[in-house]
């Protein structure tokens, strides 16, 4: 009796070294379509997470502003809906699958690479001129916004000055006062550039638009006046000047709105269909070849771990001197990346199985059904999270200073965490439920969230974005493996497109369009307090639905799916293996056989 004890404690250990040494012999296993289909979702996946995250700061620096930003998150996931299926009907039609998605991947690079040649909004030009009587500051032309900017805080820099005189002092001074007594003034040597943090009030006089400070915030002191104690003139080049907005100034330039707008929808269609055109191609393979689908998705997860990282340590080094970040870098190396994918592509064989033709009916039957509809919403809200933090994030580091270097590393972190737990997910889920996964995915939104809120030094990220296994890793798995529970018979692939679509699609544009406007309205702190509060009280809801509904209402599902399975397997033994009726046993008599012979 202790020996078959001892035998039973050590057989969980024996399995698992068998198990890993299995895993380890097949993933080294020099197999060429897994070892393609592997490495292709690793460039393409890696490469678009290159250049993926940089995408909004690009924007910026164009000149497009927040809520033309939400705008343009608004329509994208039009793009990312549409392409797919109609990628799919000409690939039917011409029955030319692999060379669809070889071209789906080669526009997808090209347009986001052309992203980068969209010409640029051109600021204002600002001039600041300073003597002993005090400073104004002068633009170039006079456009609608000057008036709106009178008695605003506004963060300018000032550089390059120069003095503009025969005789110019070696030092260049601008002195901060508290009022018009010149002698208790603070001196600052301003030969390279200095940040001023003050009230601007406007000025126009003979067409000129001008403005002068006052209230200048410096070092938790506030000063009224900034004169220059030379009696030489001072010059200096304002930066950091906002664009104005007005629809009818000359300086805001309709056509890179448009352009952008028209390039990035087109080129996110071609992203998106080569998204779902290769995980129907790994599918196809993994059938043929009898594969596992986690195994494949490691590589591509390691690609968007280290990717981003490596494209952050490219922009960082190639912008050194520059005075600003240039993304170049980064579009380039992703889309060297998503090209390698593309050739990848053209050395497979494999078949794809062609979807239903009636999908709208299928769609009407899915959309009947209260729980899925519920599904649905809880899948957007989460799907408009993750939109929100993709796009916005970075925006909201870089605010903080942060190197690009460290907006590559928030994902790694994120995704590093994620790849271990990928092997134990399903028996968590099965441990805890999926209700349970779906509640602290909502709880670790509202935290995350609520930290960013309060954020002031970009280094203290990495913490928060160690929830993003719970945000996302885990709860997409949970998801995934809800989708066979809630879909009727035979709308098993249709149910999981159609969460893949709400929530990379439809709840990531939500996200992102709800996102741009509100920082535009109350700026981003508050709006990470709002998106925390939403998730934190989408959280709450969900629990009362399920308790009061959702848990009845799936347990009578299994019940009926749980029949339905018996009564095939009874069809299918009514026939034994030489074709003579076989003995059917109901599940009563199974019991009563078991107690008879205990």
């Amino acid at each position: 009796m202790a020996e078959h004890k001892a035998v039973k404690k050590n057989e969980p250990d024996a399995e698992e070294k068998f198990s890993w040494w299995e895993w380890f012999k097949d993933e080294m296993k020099p197999d060429k379509d897994l070892l393609s289909i592997k490495f292709i979702l690793f460039c393409y996946t890696g490469g678009s997470a290159a250049f993926f995250p940089y995408l909004t700061l690009h924007m910026q620096q164009l000149g497009i502003t927040m809520k033309e930003i939400a705008i343009i998150y608004a329509i994208l996931p039009v793009g990312s809906i549409l392409g797919p299926p109609i990628s799919g009907m000409i690939a039917d039609r011409m029955g030319q699958y692999k060379a669809v998605v070889v071209l789906n991947i080669v526009l997808a690079t090209v347009l986001h690479v052309l992203l980068l040649y969209i010409p640029t909004r051109t600021p204002n030009p600002l001039i600041f001129s300073c003597g002993p009587n005090g400073n104004d500051m002068t633009w170039d032309t006079c456009d609608y916004c000057h008036d709106e900017r009178n008695n605003t805080d506004i963060i300018f820099t000032l550089e390059e000055c120069t003095f503009k005189c025969e005789t110019p002092p070696e030092e260049i001074q601008i002195c901060l006062s508290s009022g018009h007594n010149e002698t208790s003034c603070r001196s600052f040597d301003v030969a390279e550039k200095i940040q001023v943090n003050g009230t601007v009030f406007s000025l126009m006089q003979n067409d000129t638009c001008s403005h002068a400070f006052y209230q200048i915030l410096h070092e938790d002191e506030v000063y009224q006046r900034l004169t220059c104690p030379s009696s030489c003139p001072l010059e200096c080049k304002v930066t950091g000047t906002p664009h104005c907005l007005h629809p009818d100034d000359p300086s805001n330039n309709p056509y890179t709105f448009w352009i952008y707008f028209f390039l990035r929808t087109i080129a996110t269609f071609f992203l998106a269909s080569g998204y779902t055109m290769l995980d129907a191609t790994t599918l196809a393979i993994l059938k043929d070849k009898s594969g596992e689908l986690g195994k494949q998705r490691l590589l591509m997860m390691l690609g968007l771990a280290s990717m981003p990282v490596l494209s952050g340590l490219l922009v960082d080094s190639y912008s050194e001197g520059l005075g600003y970040s240039d993304y170049m870098p980064a579009f380039y190396m992703g889309g060297a990346f998503t090209l390698t994918a593309a050739v990848l592509v053209m050395t497979l064989q494999f078949k794809v199985e062609v979807a239903g033709e009636d999908i709208w009916h299928d769609l009407r039957s899915l959309f009947m059904r209260l729980e899925i509809d519920i599904f649905l919403v809880m899948v957007l809200i989460l799907g408009a999270n993750l939109g929100y933090l993709e796009n916005f994030l970075f925006v909201f580091l870089k605010d903080l200073d942060a190197p690009n270097v460290l907006l590559g590393l928030t994902l790694t972190v994120g995704h590093l965490v994620g790849i271990p737990l990928m092997f134990m997910a399903d028996k968590i889920i099965n441990k805890v439920g999926r209700a349970t996964i779906f509640t602290i995915s909502f709880m670790a939104y509202a935290l995350r969230h609520l930290g960013y809120a309060h954020l002031t030094n970009p280094w203290w990220t990495f913490p928060l974005e160690l929830l993003e296994v719970l945000t996302y890793e885990l709860m997409w798995v949970a998801a995934s493996n809800y989708c066979p529970v809630l879909a009727p018979k035979g709308l098993l692939a249709t149910m999981t497109g159609l969460a893949g679509a709400t929530y990379y699609s439809v709840g990531r544009g939500a996200g992102s369009l709800l996102g741009g406007y509100l920082i535009a309205t109350i700026g981003l702190s508050n709006t990470f307090l709002a998106f925390s509060s939403i998730s934190f009280a989408s959280g709450i809801l969900y629990i009362i639905i399920y308790f009061t509904y959702l848990r009845k209402v799936m347990l009578s599902e299994s019940d009926v799916k749980e029949r339905e399975r018996q009564e095939a397997d009874e069809a299918k033994a009514m026939l034994d293996g030489d074709g003579r009726p076989a003995v059917i046993v109901s599940p009563k008599d199974q019991e009563l056989n078991a107690s008879s012979a205990l």
